[in-house]
């Protein structure tokens, strides 16, 4: 009866908004999902969206595989796109931003300069920790873990555990 319940709740929600949620799937009434300027949010089977976590597609398209955590405060744009794996745990304040903004010219300002926004791919069995930013063009290949507090301005290779500002890969016994 229960999973009936969140079904009909999320159809509700959710409806006509380009949001797709697996009915297996919990996403805390706390949490905010929202369709901003067009795009879809695709979330798949057995995920969990906490209390105040954030999706927002702002013009992109965001798709959650299956088996996937999205913790308090952590926050998805959707701005060029992202496209998170199976079996991936975004912990507590963590930021997902595809897009950056232009420099300013001289005699604009930096709001009429546009961004360019490239996406961001994180593939299957990817950990990122707590406080964790994910800049624009970033592809994190699987099994990869990202230290808490870390800002991911490059490409991670599988099997990496990444840390630091900017991210590098960390030998396993500095770990």
């Amino acid at each position: 009866m229960r999973r009936a319940w969140r079904a009909v709740s999320y159809a509700i929600r959710f409806r006509s908004r380009g949001i797709f949620v697996d009915t297996t799937s919990y996403v805390s009434r706390l949490a905010v999902i929202r369709n901003h300027g067009g795009g879809t949010v695709t979330i798949g089977r057995n995920c969990e969206i906490h209390d105040y976590a954030m999706i927002m597609t702002y013009g992109g398209d965001i798709t959650i595989g299956d088996n996937c955590s999205l913790n308090p405060f952590a926050i998805v744009y959707g701005h060029g796109g992202v496209s998170i794996g199976n079996s991936v745990r975004i912990a507590a304040q963590t930021i997902i931003i595809p897009a950056n903004h232009n420099v300013a010219i001289e005699g604009q300002s930096l709001h009429q300069t546009g961004l360019t926004t490239e996406g961001i791919t994180i593939a299957d069995n990817v950990w990122l920790g707590a406080g964790v930013r994910v800049l624009d063009g970033v592809r994190i290949a699987t099994n990869a873990v990202v230290a808490a507090g870390a800002v991911v301005t490059r490409s991670v290779a599988a099997d990496t555990i990444v840390a630091g500002i900017p991210a590098r890969p960390i030998r396993p016994d500095d770990a």
